[in-house]
């Protein structure tokens, strides 16, 4: 009986050591698939890269230049008792202007009607009607606005003039803008990325690791939208009407990713 349990014990024993070199046999083409031996700090290793150690940051850079657009909503209003005549004194008035406009050089295609409206207006009469009440005089008035952009702002006080002399006596206001942002956007994106280096300079320094090469790099969408700065000296001279331009900014964002060694 003893016997019989020695065999049996001599038995598990080979049996565990064929198992236990099974399985080394097997995890050696493992590794091998993998790309060679691997040690347990070179999976450590890969591991911690896949995860993603780095600093992201987001830079920011802008850039500006002088306005080369003008934008003006200028307008015509009559006024008159009955509705036909406030709309015929409108149209040959419009009709002056926009000959004015086409004498300056400005092309249809930069001529647009903004807004046109027929509107009534109750004005009290001078003198009360015989029951002492103040019923009041229905007055007509037309509203006629085109919007004018003008690609020559030294020109921009002429124009003004011009379209004041030729009737308009409304003007709504005068945008500025650059026709093409394409430079300044690209300066404005450099300087983003010098500023995302410098701030992750910076995290790295603080944090006591180094700086390594960069990972990743997007750009924030928001729109690179010119907005106007403080007026320029730019004012116009002669006897035209002054106009300060100024200069528009673009701004520029990008989130880069650095690796960190």
């Amino acid at each position: 009986m003893l016997r019989m349990n020695r065999k049996t014990m001599l038995a598990a024993t080979l049996i565990s050591a064929a198992l236990v070199l099974t399985a080394g046999c097997a995890a050696i083409p493992a590794a091998e698939a993998a790309g060679g031996t691997v040690s347990p700090s070179t999976a450590v290793s890969q591991q911690g890269t896949a995860g993603g150690r780095g600093i992201t940051v987001v830079g920011v850079g802008s850039a500006s230049g002088a306005p080369d657009i003008a934008n003006i909503n200028v307008g015509i209003e009559t006024q008159a008792p009955n509705v036909q005549q406030a709309v015929a004194d409108n149209r040959t008035q419009m009709n002056k202007l926009l000959e004015v406009l086409k004498e300056l050089g400005i092309p249809d295609k930069d001529i647009s009607t903004s807004n046109y409206s027929v509107y009534t207006e109750r004005q009290q009469s001078p003198t009360p009607a015989e029951n002492g009440q103040n019923a009041g005089v229905l007055i007509y008035r037309v509203n006629n606005q085109v919007l004018v952009t003008v690609r020559d702002v030294a020109k921009l006080g002429d124009v003004l003039d011009k379209v004041v002399d030729a009737g308009a006596n409304n003007i709504y206001g005068v945008n500025f803008s650059v026709g093409d942002t394409s430079k300044l956007e690209v300066d404005a994106r450099g300087k983003a990325m010098q500023d995302a280096r410098a701030r992750a300079e910076s995290l790295a320094k603080l944090a006591g690791v180094t700086l390594g090469e960069v990972v990743s790099v997007s750009e924030v969408i928001g729109g690179p939208l010119p907005y106007a700065r403080a007026a320029a000296d730019m004012a116009q001279g002669g006897g035209a009407t002054p106009i300060q331009p100024g200069s528009l900014e673009v701004n520029m964002s990008v989130q880069v990713t650095y690796a960190i060694q």
